[in-house]
């Protein structure tokens, strides 16, 4: 081996391992390993070796010994060592220590021209490193001139990320990003659609989260007018070691000890999803036909993640947009098609809303359907739902409610005619739906049937052994009038009572199991009548357990009262009596609620626009 190849084996096995003393003594005796193809099939110079193990004290030596063009340097995989930082390790200091030298690193693609290191620093995850890197990144970068991708990638990753403050900012300081396209074609638009829904829809909190989200409020910032992370500020703290401003570290902080940091992110991401949202608005008017096709298409994505309050703001912001989800276009899924066949609720309430647009819109779809299947919306409702929304529901017999409540929600505002209409098959919607849900109607009869089955048997046992309970009562009968000896005594009522209450209710639970085991089970049963039958079924089996637990309760301390020596014995046993009824609320209560407010909750669809957010 020759000594120069020697040298930078050493030189690399001391980097690699942080030894700072070895690699300057490799350094000082062959200065010429510097400037050679260091990684050999890599191309790696030493510069990206430490970079990519994130030795700072390593880089920050070799800075003092190359000039400003060796950051711009690629390695075979296209990368400078300023964009190796930022996809392995993320390091601030390392960052902040490349651009004092030669800050033209930052605009220096990777691989692909639009890949900037700080675009890859927050695709690999590094946020806080993109942070920074923003902050000192120029913004002519990001401007689409020139048919240039950096600025859409940019927002794309950023939107993809949950940085919406970035975002944000950016677009503020460059609208015209908004209708720039990104290297797959899609504009920022299309991505704001794609990207927002999670923000802009609370999820499903307890009531006291519910509430601190309602009430946490989100500042703004005095300069201008919207909620935006001063970006410079930030990057210089961070630069400089000092962690984050002194305001939102006290914010986080409160936030931490009340266990409300996740509501406060949320809530944070909802302002600043908003804010894009108000910007995409605002720059809806005087549109090219180039600038409504992309609007098309962002409203197409919309539709696909049921995002509606972006369709209905949009619209709103510029009325004419509407058309835009009623027309007929060629090569492209139509909007209600989307809607229905994927069963995106939330948008769909807004043909609720303004029904005098389903029409068009339907015979917008029907023209399209027609010319393959014959099919016209309804039959659209008809078939199967996919398996990612049905697989959101428990149960497969409220799922095919749920798929019923479809139809007849798509039945309700189509012309009549379209109920008879036959497609290609020689089928009417119903029968096509019957056809369709075929598998899914067998599955829900036989989960009913498994579920009242195994009620019925627990219902069974209840009515035994209360009435056996009835005709025993504790302490016996009087010999010579046949009442009960603790006829008189308030504890004795109460087991009367329950007694009576647990008989009753088990008895109908068994009768309502029975009735659920002999239905015939057609489609329609699914949406009303199943479901109620298992409503009260649930219902009176839960009464009659915990009225058998106090009825049990009850006759012990019967038993117990005139012995004062067992009375430590009572409380145990009666809170024992509690642990059946407890395993029932947490086994099979969240079933009865499901099934519920499946059948009488509110419903999916919203009816009023004033209903939304």
């Amino acid at each position: 081996m020759e000594a120069d190849e020697l040298e930078m084996v050493i030189l690399n096995k001391a980097i690699s391992e942080n030894d700072l003393c070895g690699a300057k003594a490799v350094i000082d005796r062959h200065p010429k390993v510097l400037d050679v193809d260091f990684g050999a099939s890599r191309g790696e110079t030493p510069l990206h070796i430490a970079a990519k193990f994130g030795h700072v004290a390593i880089v920050h030596e070799l800075m003092k010994l190359v000039g400003p063009e060796y950051l711009e340097i690629w390695d075979y995989y296209g990368y400078t060592p300023l964009a190796t930082t930022a996809t392995h390790t993320g390091s601030i200091p390392i960052a902040t220590c490349m651009i004092d030298k030669n800050s033209g690193a930052l605009t220096i693609p990777a691989q692909w021209p639009w890949l900037i290191p700080v675009t890859l620093a927050f695709f690999g995850g590094h946020n806080e490193l993109g942070r920074y890197l923003y902050s000192v990144t120029p913004l002519q970068v990001f401007k689409p001139e020139n048919g240039s991708f950096v600025g859409p990638e940019f927002l794309r990753t950023c939107l993809r990320n949950g940085e919406f403050d970035i975002a944000l900012h950016l677009l503020q300081r460059c609208t015209e990003l908004l209708f720039a396209v990104d290297e797959d074609g899609n504009s920022t638009i299309a991505n704001i659609a794609l990207s927002l829904p999670h923000s802009l829809h609370k999820s499903q909190l307890p009531f006291l989260k519910r509430w601190a989200y309602h009430y946490i409020k989100i500042p703004s910032t005095p300069t201008t007018g919207h909620f935006c992370v001063d970006i410079q500020q930030e990057g210089e703290d961070k630069s400089a070691g000092q962690g984050i401003g002194l305001r939102r570290w006290v914010v986080s902080s409160i936030y931490n000890l009340s266990g409300m940091k996740e509501i406060y992110k949320m809530k944070l991401q909802r302002t600043q999803a908003d804010e894009i949202l108000n910007l995409v608005c605002q720059n809806l008017m005087l549109l090219n036909v180039q600038k409504r096709n992309m609007i098309r298409i962002a409203l197409n994505c919309a539709a696909q993640q049921d995002n509606a309050e972006f369709v209905l703001r949009v619209t709103k912001a510029n009325p004419e947009l509407i058309s835009l989800v009623t027309s007929v276009y060629l090569n492209y899924p139509i909007f209600v098609i989307t809607v229905v066949e994927y069963r995106k609720a939330a948008v769909f309430s807004l043909f609720l809303c303004f029904q005098f647009k389903i029409m068009a819109a339907a015979t917008a779809a029907k023209m399209i359907a027609a010319k393959e299947t014959g099919n016209n919306l309804l039959h659209l409702a008809a078939l199967l739902a996919p398996a990612s929304y049905l697989n959101c529901i428990s149960g497969a017999a409220l799922q095919m409610q749920r798929e019923l409540q479809w139809f007849k929600a798509v039945e309700s505002v189509v012309d009549p005619g379209y109920r008879l209409d036959q497609n290609k098959k020689g089928l009417i919607p119903l029968e096509y739906f019957k056809k369709n849900h075929k598998k899914l109607r067998a599955e829900g009869e036989k989960w009913m049937k498994e579920t009242a089955s195994s009620c019925s048997v627990v219902g069974t046992l209840i009515v035994t052994i209360m009435f056996a309970a009835a005709l025993t009562v504790p302490g016996g009968n009087n010999q010579d009038s046949g009442y009960p000896i603790f006829m008189k005594e308030k504890l004795f009522k109460v087991f009367l009572i329950s007694d009576a209450l647990s008989l009753f209710s088990s008895a109908t639970s068994v009768l309502t199991f029975l009735g659920i085991l002999t239905s015939r089970y057609a489609e329609e049963d699914f949406l009303y009548l199943l479901p109620t039958k298992l409503i009260i079924g649930l219902s009176t089996l839960f009464l009659s357990i915990a009225t058998m637990m106090i009825s049990f309760s009850a006759t012990i301390m019967i038993m117990l009262q005139y012995n004062l020596s067992r009375l430590w014995f009572t409380l145990p046993v009666t809170l024992l009596a509690g642990v059946p009824v407890t395993l029932f609320v947490l086994l099979q209560f969240p079933l009865l609620v499901k099934v519920f407010s499946s059948t009488y909750g509110p419903s999916i669809f919203k009816k009023k626009v004033e209903e939304w957010p």
